[in-house]
């Protein structure tokens, strides 16, 4: 056999070799979602023990909503959410360590959490606490809200951000009293939750208000609170920071959580909430917060009103998280929520519970440009 006509053969075996790896890759799918694009990243480790066997692929001229082939592991498909109704004596004693182990709120908590409230009101009630409303003060003076001149008193803040806003950000405050990390993972992790509840909250109320909800405002402060059990079981086990500090999503630390410790932080969140004797409707907001995640929601015993707000909080907490933790910066290309859209795991039933829930026109309402530079609008001032 000639020379050539074995270098010819050698040539064609690699092509050969070369065309069935690339068939094969295309069959297990990984993310390949670039931050300079705004696509999530999903991490695969040995710490994640691969939650993720696939995920979308698109080259990096594609848009995120161009639907690939797709697989999910049987880790999703099959993963069940703990209740706060079904558990054992060990899960239940988990729950009240940590609870026991989290400072007492402010006292102001309860009375902002109790109704709406008049400009006025809000202004007697924060101005009984002088360290309250330097805390409010500073926080509405920091590049968050990008002022073009200082404001030096809570009523023109309220005049200026909003009632909502301003009860907001003293909920927060309310929430995080007393609270102090050392550890430096720790406290970036903290930082983290806040930016995702704040970013929850804002996107609640612009939802919440374009899709015609009676109280948009109640829905915002319920997105942020939603992230008390987070903060609970941060505080309780510093070790947890880095589920927050390296892209991991909602599911991978939930399934973590469950596995490691036997709870969630929507099960923490609850207890916290009646141990506080907060209002009834957001106690069941928090225990409801992260049933979306998996199938089956319009299962539960929810009233057609506690499943549209049950989703709307939802849909804006995994935003705010996406914001916060995953890096996404612009909205201006996501057409749709959706797990094609995406590349995020939360949102792979969203279409189907959008069906159930009746809240079909909030694709159409992602997908409106005017909508769309208002999110941008709050994520730009967040960062």
């Amino acid at each position: 056999m000639s020379v050539d006509m074995i270098i010819s053969i050698s040539i064609l075996l690699a092509l050969t070799y070369f065309i069935w790896r690339l068939n094969r890759t295309k069959k297990v799918l990984k993310t390949k979602v670039s931050r300079s694009q705004n696509r999530r990243v999903v991490k695969s480790s040995q710490q994640t023990n691969q939650y993720f066997q696939a995920s979308t692929l698109a080259s990096e001229e594609q848009s995120p909503q161009a639907a690939s082939e797709f697989e999910l592991s049987a880790d999703f498909l099959n993963f069940k959410l703990f209740l706060s109704d079904n558990l054992d004596k060990n899960q239940q004693q988990t729950v009240i360590d940590i609870s026991q182990s989290f400072r007492k709120p402010h006292p102001l908590l309860l009375p902002l959490t109790q109704s709406a409230f008049e400009p006025n009101e809000l202004f007697e009630l924060i101005k009984t606490d002088a360290e309250m409303t330097v805390k409010i003060l500073n926080a509405v003076n920091s590049p968050l809200f990008s002022l073009r001149q200082p404001i030096t008193n809570i009523n023109n803040a309220i005049i200026f951000l909003g009632i909502t806003q301003v009860k907001n950000i003293a909920l927060q405050f309310a929430v995080q009293s007393n609270m102090e990390f050392k550890d430096k993972a720790q406290n970036e992790a903290y930082k983290k939750l806040w930016a995702a509840s704040y970013l929850a909250s804002s996107f609640c109320l612009l939802l919440a208000k374009e899709m015609n909800e009676e109280n948009p405002a109640e829905l915002s402060t319920h997105c942020l609170l939603s992230y008390l059990g987070d903060l609970a079981v941060l505080s309780y086990k510093p070790s947890i920071a880095g589920f927050y500090l390296d892209d991991y999503t909602l599911f991978e630390r939930t399934k973590i959580f469950q596995d490691s410790i036997g709870i969630n932080t929507a099960v923490i969140g609850k207890h916290l909430t009646q141990q506080w004797q907060l209002p009834k409707s957001i106690e069941m907001g928090i225990e409801h917060s992260i049933l979306p995640l998996v199938d089956g929601m319009a299962n539960n015993p929810l009233s057609a009103e506690q499943l549209r707000h049950t989703l709307l909080c939802y849909l804006s907490c995994r935003l705010g998280d996406l914001i916060a933790f995953g890096g996404l910066r612009d909205m201006s290309t996501i057409n749709e929520l959706s797990f094609e859209a995406l590349g995020a795991v939360e949102f792979y039933y969203t279409q189907k519970h959008l069906g159930e829930a009746g809240l079909e026109k909030i694709n159409a309402l992602i997908a409106d440009v005017s909508f769309r530079k208002k999110l941008n609008k709050v994520i730009e001032q967040s960062f």
